[in-house]
């Protein structure tokens, strides 16, 4: 005997993972507080460029031979040397005149600037170059090699010795007096600075908060308005987010779990329609034979019995299908096992015998081929549930072959540790598409032929939900116009 394997799993569809390029949230905040501590940090160096404190500035650059001789043609007006000395003061100068005997004539800086112990005279470059201006106020050059610099002398306050200090001979009256002048830095910087910074900080937070709103409660909104519209009835509702961290994976699901939701109320409305008319048929049969009887007619109510009986078996059938699926929905734990199973040790042999019995006599005309290995081990399973099994794919292969001369193969063998069963019918198939919700919960793949077929879409899930309570496997394989194959693996009694 040829066996073939089939591995097409009947397991429920699982919607497909989309690829994820993951950058999650948590980074991308981090990121945005180190771009607002660098723009925090260049705010503060601009800042303190445009209102710290200047370089110290030269008094060579500021004190020239014409600003000595402006200020020795104001001795007399003291009032005009004074607004001469706070100019240079404003151009950050300090400056101070002595006359020859070291007496101060005036400053613009309080202590007075110290004059130097062995002062060093230095002169302003003229016009033509290194050579000093032709004017009196240079020292005769004997007097001028004879000074050498030496050591700061306090002056009348005690001043010591800048770094950038000029000392330049002053004329008084015929009298030959001492300028000397400092360079300063410019005022300390006031309370501008800082508030540019703290407003510029501000400005700077306030925006990297905004931008992070944006990032998590826009696409929260978006979550809320779209669980309010499927709370209200709107089926066709989705997030569809199309981002790469934690709240777009949480909207990815939220669809997801949006799309399961329609598909359940899908099927429950299916189900209610499968089983109006499963039930309708029957009834209606029964009301027939009835108002025959009712009528007097014995012969007539006589025939009606048996289809009577048929059609209540029917009925019985329809609703323990029902409910033993309830009753797998309702089950309290997890796992296969959610019934009660009455085990026993069963020949396999004997179930294949006890199917393909009741299968010919509810149809006689069908083709059945029944294949068993001859040392099919016993299987430990409740039989009247595991029959069911059998009994479910024999029925589908019927229903769903219609040509009535096509056989059906029914096969059983020895595989290790397990004894599997198959069931083969030539019948319509089942399309690609389909195939892997056939085990689902009132799912039928032929609409097209529910009103000739019957069921209500629950065969094939019991079928399954039984296997896997007792430890097996059941699989599915099916071409288009050619037929289906069901495998069911369980087990063997150790």
């Amino acid at each position: 005997m040829t066996r073939r394997s089939f591995r097409t799993s009947g397991a429920a569809a699982i919607p497909p993972v989309r690829p994820r390029r993951f950058r999650s949230l948590a980074s991308r905040l981090v990121a945005l507080g180190v771009v607002q501590l660098l723009l925090l940090a260049i705010t503060a160096v601009v800042v303190f460029i445009a209102e710290g404190p200047h370089e110290e500035a030269d008094p060579e650059d500021r004190v020239t031979a014409a600003t000595v001789a402006r200020l020795e043609s104001l001795v007399d007006t003291p009032a005009a040397l004074n607004d001469a000395l706070d100019e240079l003061r404003a151009d950050r100068v300090e400056l101070s005149l002595y006359d020859e005997s070291r007496q101060l004539i005036a400053s613009n800086v309080d202590p007075p600037l110290a004059i130097p112990s062995r002062p060093t005279r230095r002169f302003r470059r003229g016009p033509d170059g290194d050579r000093p201006p032709p004017d009196d106020h240079r020292a005769p050059p004997d007097e001028r090699d004879d000074h050498r610099p030496g050591p700061p002398e306090p002056g009348p306050r005690g001043r010591g010795f800048p770094r950038h200090r000029l000392i330049l001979p002053f004329h008084l009256h015929g009298q030959r007096g001492v300028l000397v002048a400092r360079g300063v830095h410019g005022e300390p910087p006031g309370l501008t600075g800082p508030l540019l910074v703290l407003f510029g900080g501000f400005a700077i937070l306030v925006i990297g908060a905004l931008i992070a709103a944006r990032w998590i409660v826009r696409p929260i909104e978006r979550l809320s308005r779209t669980a309010r519209a499927l709370g209200s009835g709107d089926l066709q509702a989705r997030s569809r987010l199309d981002r790469s961290d934690e709240i777009g994976e949480l909207g990815h699901r939220f669809d997801e779990m949006a799309e399961r939701i329609a598909g359940l109320l899908i099927t429950e409305k299916e189900l209610l329609a499968n089983v109006a008319h499963e039930l309708r048929t029957p009834l209606t049969r029964i009301g027939v034979a009835l108002d025959l009887a009712n009528e007097g007619d014995g012969e007539a109510a006589r025939a009606s019995l048996a289809e009577i009986a048929v059609d209540v078996s029917e009925l019985e059938t329809i609703v323990d299908d029902i409910l033993t699926a309830m009753r797998f929905e309702i089950a309290p734990g997890k796992g296969p096992a959610q019934l009660p199973l009455r085990r026993a040790s069963v020949p396999a042999g004997e179930i294949v015998a006890a199917s393909a019995d009741r299968q010919r006599a509810r149809h006689a005309g069908r083709p059945l081929e029944v294949t068993t290995d001859d040392d099919l081990p016993a299987i430990h399973v409740d039989p009247v549930l595991f029959r069911r099994v059998i009994d479910n794919l024999l029925e589908n292969a019927h229903k769903y072959t219609p040509d009535p001369d096509a056989a059906i193969e029914l096969v059983a063998w020895h595989d290790g540790a397990d004894v599997v069963f198959e069931v083969r019918d030539r019948g319509i198939g089942i399309a690609p598409e389909d195939l892997p919700r056939i085990f689902t919960a009132f799912f039928r793949s032929e609409r097209s032929r529910s009103r000739e077929t019957g069921g209500v879409g629950l065969g094939l899930t019991l079928a399954r939900r039984i296997v896997e309570a007792h430890g097996g496997t059941i699989e599915a394989t099916s071409t288009i116009n050619v037929g289906t194959t069901v495998r069911v693996t369980i087990p063997a009694s150790t």
